[in-house]
């Protein structure tokens, strides 16, 4: 039986490889921080706590997933945190990614705190990526883990057709991610604030083309 360390080290051949041939592996190492996270969501919605983007990088180096990718799906699934323009969650159910929803009108499950749902989140897409447990004193908070077949996406992309029907679902997480990425460290004054709060959303048609199997 192959022993933590050699499992970790496995799945990261296993993402280094996926690299490779041109997706985008859900663990491995953060290229964005905290701040930067917090500064791009924010410069498109003024009221986004930073609460929240802390919690996507520091849960997400605890799993080894890219919670920097997670929370720009995150912002598919509640329209810049905004919980607007149709989104089936609600912001007190600090439910980030729609776990639960899988038909028009269902508000899914609901969290006792950011960290929770946040925890939540990585916990469904750690069930996706890998086979391995929990890491160690971890509490199982996502209601809809024992639903999903282990290991089946270890992509970003590879999540079109399984956490949601739109195609291009992981290509969006994708693209947003990568403006992310673009996005200077400009000073959020009121000003640039308003002026970018008020711009449409990207791919505001097809973010609402979603349904929820797992």
């Amino acid at each position: 039986m192959a022993t933590p360390r050699q499992l970790t080290f496995l799945s990261l051949l296993a993402a280094t490889a996926l690299s490779i041939a041109g997706s985008t592996p859900i663990r491995g190492i953060q290229e964005a921080d905290a701040e930067l996270m917090y500064r791009y969501v924010a410069s498109r919605n003024p009221d986004f706590p930073r609460e929240i983007a802390q919690a996507f990088y520091d849960i997400g180096e605890l799993y080894g997933i890219r919670g920097d990718i997670a929370i720009c799906q995150a912002i598919i699934e509640t329209g810049w945190f905004r919980f607007d323009n149709g989104t089936a969650v609600r912001p007190s159910a600090h439910n980030y990614c729609g776990l639960g929803v899988r038909k028009r009108g269902e508000h899914g499950c609901s969290f006792r705190s950011v960290r929770e749902g946040v925890t939540a989140m990585i916990q469904h897409l750690y069930a996706y990526s890998c086979r391995e447990p929990l890491p160690l004193g971890e509490d199982l908070l996502d209601p809809r883990f024992c639903y999903v077949s282990r290991g089946s996406a270890s992509s970003w992309e590879a999540l079109s057709g399984r956490w949601a029907m739109n195609s291009h679902y992981g290509k969006q997480i994708i693209d947003i991610f990568n403006k992310m990425l673009s996005h200077p460290y400009d000073p959020l004054t009121a000003e640039t604030l308003k002026k970018n709060s008020e711009q449409p959303m990207p791919d505001e048609e097809t973010m609402l083309d979603k349904s929820f199997f797992e």
